[in-house]
């Protein structure tokens, strides 16, 4: 009889320890967003800008391979201005003036134009990300990435599907900082070539002269419509 209650206390401790082993070893809740709180967030921090200026890095790669890296100023300001300014490896400038979007190759002494709207640039649906950001009406379906390593830790990466470049663009991947800055965006097109845009040093309703976004070509410069 006496066995047998100490057999019953043993049972009961090792039944409460593994209890609370259980309970001990169970996840902390996460503390992601959902999908469609984080991009009301990112359309809340971009829509309310009126101006933005930030140091960006644009690879493009083939595969495996990376064909070309450049570096450079970007600004934006609203309604849908902005101007790229590359200073490596070589200087050039991509401006949008108007309807117009303009491509100034300095070592080629040639300037080439064409409009917003024949424009098929990766660069051009950037410029809408002060004041008109809406993600809902420009991709389709949204995929959280656990599997794509983000630039920095605890950023968020995502995966979407354009819908006004469908024939050209075949997916986009956004990485969100915590403050719901967007730190990098990789566009994919349909031929399997990648662009990627890196963007640091964020300053959001910075002064930004409105000459930025005009352009005179220099005398002599040589003008393809």
């Amino acid at each position: 009889m006496l066995f047998r209650s100490a057999l019953i206390a043993v049972l009961m401790c090792s039944s409460r320890l593994a209890r609370a082993q259980s309970s001990s070893a169970k996840p902390a809740p996460s503390t992601l967003p959902s999908i469609s709180q984080l991009l009301h967030d990112v359309e809340a921090n971009y829509n309310r800008m009126k101006t933005m200026k930030a140091q960006f890095r644009q690879i493009v790669r083939e595969g495996r391979r990376t064909v070309r890296q450049e570096d450079g100023t970007l600004y934006l300001s609203k309604p849908g201005r902005m101007r790229w300014e590359y200073t490596a490896p070589e200087a050039k400038l991509f401006l949008t003036e108007a309807n117009r979007m303009i491509l100034y190759l300095p070592a080629e002494n040639r300037v080439m134009q064409t409009s917003v709207k024949e424009s098929d640039d990766l660069r051009a649906p950037l410029r809408f990300l002060l004041g008109r950001l809406d993600f809902d009406q420009e991709f389709q379906r949204f995929e959280t990435l656990s599997a794509l390593q983000p630039l920095e830790a605890g950023n968020i990466v995502f995966k979407t599907y354009p819908k006004r470049l469908a024939g050209q663009v075949e997916s986009m991947v956004f990485e969100i900082a915590g403050g719901r800055q967007i730190r990098r965006v990789v566009i994919t097109e349909s031929g399997g070539t990648e662009t990627e845009f890196r963007f640091t040093g964020e300053e959001a309703n910075s002064p930004v002269a409105a000459e930025k976004f005009r352009f005179t070509p220099p005398p002599g410069t040589e003008i393809v419509y």
